[in-house]
């Protein structure tokens, strides 16, 4: 899908129903949302909200970040990015995708857990 300059969510969102050649009606019934709501986030009268962006990610593989802000990134962007960043901000990350995993029941977060998070980072504090 081609990125454009004064690109809108909205419009976004159009290119890729037209790109799966598909109604307003049948895109809204693919994602799951009402067609209403999807003709407002199709018109722009309407933001585009997460839950929205997330069904469309997992429908058609569309990341967020391009829904939101027309930006398509790899997984090695966005690996270099963490790379390059305060080991603090390194950390929350790791926070994060631990508690996401956890919510999708792929973790067991159990006190074990988090006792070897505590220590890993009492380790790196350490140094």
């Amino acid at each position: 899908m081609d990125i454009k300059e004064n690109d809108t969510g909205a419009s976004r969102l159009k290119r890729l129903r037209l790109s799966q050649n598909m109604t307003q009606e049948q895109m809204a019934e693919e994602i799951g949302i009402s067609e209403s709501l999807y003709k407002g986030n199709e018109s722009g009268r309407l933001p585009i909200s997460k839950k929205t962006a997330q069904l469309i990610e997992n429908r058609f593989g569309i990341s967020a970040d391009y829904m939101f802000f027309g930006t398509l990134r790899s997984s090695d962007d966005i690996w270099t990015q963490i790379q390059e960043c305060e080991e603090s901000e390194k950390m929350k990350i790791m926070l994060k995708l631990l508690n996401y995993f956890a919510l999708q029941g792929v973790l067991d977060f159990d006190d074990d857990m988090i006792d070897k998070i505590i220590s890993a980072m009492n380790l790196k504090n350490n140094k």
